[in-house]
C-alpha cells in the first residue's frame, strides 16, 4: 500500500501517540479519532512500510525492534517540526540568556562539549553553564535546565529522551601492556590489577558477549577505586592496570595511540544515554536545540 508523503507524517505521528499513551483507545480520547480509526492509521503504516510494528494483546502494546527504531525517528521528526514552527513564530527572536546543563565526567568532552560549541556557533547569545558531576543532582532544586543521564532513569515526572548509547571497553596503556610476559586472554584477564569506578564496585561481575554473542561473565577485583572515569584513565595511562570505561570516552584516546582496546572480541554492557528536563509544554528554543545538537553530536561518535 502506497500512502502519499504528505499523509505519511500523519500515520506517524498517531503512531507515535499510540505508544506514547498506550493503547489505541488512550491515543484516541487524545486524538479525538476513534478507535478503529487508529487502528487502521497504524495498520495502514504497517502495509506501507512492510514491517510489524506493534505486537498486539489483549493487555498491551509491545514494539517490535522495527517499531522500536521508527519511533525515535518519530520523535526526531516531531522535534524538528516543533523546532522550525517556534523558530517562525519567533523569527526576530533568537535564543538568549543561562542554559544549565550538568553531565557525568565520561561525557563532558566527548558529547556535551561538542554540542555546545554548535550551539553557540549558531546561537551566540546563549550563555551556557556546565556543572560536571557523576551524581544525579536535583535540576528542580538547583535551577538546572537539562541533565544528561547513563542508565535506568529514576521514576519521575521530569520529561527524558533518548540520545544514544554506549558500551563498555576494557582498555590498557601500551606501556603496560607490552611489560607483560604474557598476552592478555580470557583466561587470565581476572589476574591483572582492575582500576574501578566507584559505580563498579558493587557487583565484582561483569557481563560480557563476543561477536557470535556468546555470554562471558568475569570476575574484577578492584585493585583501585576511583570516583572519577577522568582519574580512571589517568591511572591506565599511567601504566597502573585495566579499566572497563565507556567506548565515546576512551575512543579519541585509542585513536590517538594513548591507550589500547584490550580483548576486542568482547564487548561489555551497553547503557542508554539520555536528556532529562522539568519542561512540562513550554520547552525552551535553546533547550531544544541543544538536544538536538546532543544527537547530531552522538551520530557523529558512532
Amino acid at each position: 500500500m502506497k500512502i502519499k508523503q504528505k499523509n505519511l507524517f500523519h500515520l506517524l505521528m498517531v503512531f507515535r501517540e499510540v505508544i506514547r499513551q498506550g493503547s489505541f483507545t488512550a491515543a484516541a480520547e487524545k486524538l479525538d479519532l476513534t478507535k478503529s480509526a487508529i487502528s487502521q492509521y497504524v495498520t495502514r503504516l504497517e502495509q506501507h512500510l512492510g514491517v510489524q510494528l506493534l505486537t498486539r494483546s489483549t493487555r498491551a502494546l509491545s514494539l517490535t525492534s522495527v517499531g522500536h527504531k521508527l519511533l525515535e525517528r518519530s520523535e526526531e521528526l516531531k522535534t524538528l517540526l516543533d523546532i522550525t514552527i517556534d523558530e517562525i513564530n519567533n523569527i526576530k527572536q533568537q535564543p538568549t540568556g543561562s542554559l544549565s546543563i550538568t553531565v557525568p565526567q565520561a561525557l563532558a568532552q566527548p558529547l556535551v562539549l561538542p554540542a555546545i560549541k554548535l550551539l553557540n556557533k549558531q546561537f551566540p547569545q546563549v550563555e551556557p553553564r556546565l556543572i560536571v558531576d557523576d551524581g544525579n543532582l536535583d535540576i528542580i532544586k538547583r535551577g538546572i535546565d537539562i541533565a544528561i543521564r547513563v542508565g535506568v532513569l529514576q521514576d519521575s515526572e521530569l520529561k527524558a529522551g533518548k540520545i544514544g548509547e554506549h558500551r563498555e571497553i576494557l582498555v590498557a596503556s601500551s606501556s603496560y601492556l607490552s611489560s607483560l610476559e604474557k598476552k592478555v586472554t580470557l583466561n587470565n584477564i581476572e589476574e591483572h590489577p582492575f582500576i574501578a569506578t566507584s559505580w563498579q564496585t558493587t557487583n565484582l561481575i561483569h557481563h560480557f558477549q563476543d561477536n557470535n554473542n556468546t555470554q562471558f561473565d568475569i570476575c574484577l577485583k578492584p585493585k583501585f577505586e576511583v570516583n572519577s572515569a577522568n582519574v580512571a584513565l589517568d591511572l591506565v595511562s599511567l601504566g597502573l592496570g585495566i579499566a572497563l570505561l565507556p567506548d565515546i570516552f576512551v575512543k579519541k584516546h585509542i585513536y590517538e595511540g594513548k591507550i589500547q582496546h584490550v580483548l576486542e572480541h568482547l564487548k561489555g554492557k551497553t547503557d542508554n544515554i539520555y536528556y532529562v528536563h522539568a519542561y512540562k509544554e513550554n520547552v525552551p528554543l535553546k533547550v531544544k536545540w541543544l538536544i538536538e545538537f546532543l544527537k547530531k553530536t552522538m551520530n557523529n561518535k558512532s
